[in-house]
């Protein structure tokens, strides 16, 4: 059974998924570049946050992307607990949000089925 979080609940989520947002802009590695933040999941008891990120580029750069994020973890972990005060720190871990891709390879697969339009008549 799936529960609706509360208000408090989904504002802990934006306000973790901002403070990693946040956090990624002030770090050095180059390979941070190519990941966009797009939302945070945070258990009820604060103890894990799945934070979902979309990663651009080729396979390789993803790859790059995704390692860099590992080696973040800690100082965004730290910049959570620094500015957000929870009760406990949540772990973070990353998932990578595909959805974008979906939704183009959906366009491409409905604009390749989709019958040729007629010409229009000028009405001069």
């Amino acid at each position: 059974m799936t529960r609706r979080k509360s208000q408090r609940g989904r504002r802990v989520d934006e306000l973790v998924r901002q403070v990693v947002a946040d956090g990624l802009l002030g770090l050095a590695d180059p390979h941070l570049r190519d990941v966009t933040v797009t939302g945070a999941d945070v258990s009820r008891d604060a103890a894990v946050a799945d934070v979902h990120v979309q990663l651009r580029g080729n396979e390789h750069r993803r790859e790059k992307a995704f390692d860099a994020l590992g080696r973040a973890r800690p100082a965004l972990q730290t910049r959570i607990n620094d500015e957000l005060h929870l009760r406990r720190t949540p772990v973070l871990r990353f998932h990578q949000d595909v959805s974008a891709d979906t939704g183009a390879r959906i366009e491409e697969l409905l604009a390749a089925h989709q019958p040729p339009r007629a010409p229009e008549e000028n009405d001069g």
